[in-house]
């Protein structure tokens, strides 16, 4: 049962300018599970899949170093790091630019979880990125852990975002240089499809039951890859709802606004649901309507404060957004304050910058929606069993018995155990688990 209290948090988590700040916010208890050592990552995408053994697999990240990739066994609460992938590809020590990140959403076929990874800036500016040897793809076996490197994708760079054909076996990687990728698992080879975007890559992107994969891109556009033509078009009538933001050229805007920033591909309803990055609103993609499919808003699924209100003073979308079959709702977890290097828009330099930056944690607010009525209810402030408050999250999913598992950062009292211990609001990466039954 979630408890009514008086939280202990900056009076500005719960004040936007102009508004009352509300005197009780609920908290929602989950319980806290910490990362082992010896690497204390710092940033999370994404890189979360609960596989049909019952266990957690999600990767970390830190910037300038290495990914690292985690399995989680909730029947016994054992987590184990089964590959610090700057190790495992033998960069570390070398003076060469590393593979840094996971970034993906990962998938499952045949007793194997896919995902590709990603390199980015991952080497001081002094050494060649002629150096890096290469992003790949990679493998974790589900019976025993064991991780496996397989063919590359591309000399530089890597991906943002991953959707998979079962049927075909084939995985598809949206590269930040903006390229789409089709990789053949029985064949272990990559080939570059085209190029999809070429300014702010979308972070998700998703495979529809007949193999067709999406994406979107500033302006609310999307584009498409259609399987039996194999061919990428772009929509020219069906563009998701967003917010036309305008560009100074002193201080551009992040594009990622005005795109989805976290979508998924809904068996049962054979539609898909997601996030825009900028306003936070949850909308259903039907794919099948029309020429080009249709878009519908849902529900305002930011924090309470922000609620129609200026939307520029929203906090950027997070993540962590999961559909939960057993209940068939839908979990979100914004936040009330800039997530990671993700903070509030400025308009222009003249202005003061939006929302709340730097004056609160960035504390994460947990709300569902219910498919079935179209109810949105609040759920309140996440607080673990520990005391802990979890800050921006990464992302979530939802396991077969209706848990709601979440990775990202939350408070750390330890310093010694803090991925940045110099900042304001200290914060270890962690997994999370709510239970709704509870």
């Amino acid at each position: 049962m979630i408890a009514s209290a008086i939280l202990a948090l900056p009076l500005a988590l719960m004040v936007v300018p102009g508004r009352a700040a509300a005197p009780t916010v609920a908290t929602v208890p989950f319980k806290h599970y910490a990362i082992p050592g010896p690497d204390r990552p710092a940033q999370m995408w994404s890189a979360l899949y609960v596989a049909s053994n019952g266990r957690i697999y999600f990767g970390l990240c830190t910037h300038g170093d290495a990914a690292t990739l985690y399995e989680f066994d909730p029947a016994t609460e054992q987590m184990r790091l089964l590959a610090n992938l700057t190790e495992f590809t033998r960069e570390r020590g070398r003076g060469v630019w590393t593979t840094g990140k996971i970034h993906v959403q990962m998938q499952e076929l045949d007793g194997w979880i896919y995902f590709g990874a990603l390199c980015e800036d991952n080497g001081p500016p002094v050494i060649d990125f002629n150096s890096y040897g290469g992003v790949h793809w990679y493998r974790v076996e589900l019976a025993t852990g064991r991780v496996e490197q397989l063919g590359m994708i591309t000399r530089y760079w890597g991906l943002l975002g991953q959707a998979m054909d079962p049927a075909r076996a084939l995985v598809y990687g949206l590269g930040e240089d903006g390229r789409l990728y089709r990789y053949h698992i029985r064949d272990d080879w990559t080939e570059e499809l085209g190029r999809v975007d070429d300014w702010d890559i979308c972070r998700t992107i998703f495979a529809d039951d007949e193999g067709n994969v999406y994406g979107s891109y500033s302006g609310g556009q999307v584009w498409k890859f259609e399987a039996t033509a194999d061919r990428i078009i772009d929509f020219e009538f069906s563009r998701l709802p967003v917010l036309n933001q305008s560009r100074t050229m002193a201080n551009p805007m992040i594009d990622r606004r005005a795109q989805w920033r976290v979508i998924e591909w809904d068996p049962v309803d054979k539609v898909a649901y997601g996030i825009v990055g900028g306003t936070n609103q949850l909308f259903r993609f039907d794919v099948r309507a029309g020429r080009e499919g249709s878009f519908r808003l849902l529900a305002e699924m930011c924090a309470p404060p922000f609620r129609g209100g200026d939307p520029f003073a929203i906090p950027a979308a997070t993540l962590a957004m999961a559909l939960s079959q057993p209940e068939r709702k839908i979990y979100y977890l914004p936040v009330l304050d800039g997530d990671f290097d993700y903070g509030a828009v400025q308009l222009d330099l003249a202005s003061p910058a939006k929302g709340t930056k730097g004056k609160a944690p960035a504390v994460s607010w947990l709300l569902s929606y219910d498919l079935a009525t179209g109810t949105r209810q609040d759920l309140g402030v996440l607080r673990s069993t520990d005391g802990r408050h979890a800050y921006g999250q990464g992302g979530a999913k939802v396991d077969a018995r209706g848990r709601v598992w979440f990775v990202g950062a939350f408070s750390e009292p330890d310093p010694s155990r803090a991925a940045r211990p110099e900042e304001p609001y200290p914060y270890s990466m962690g997994l999370g688990c709510y239970d709704p039954t509870r």
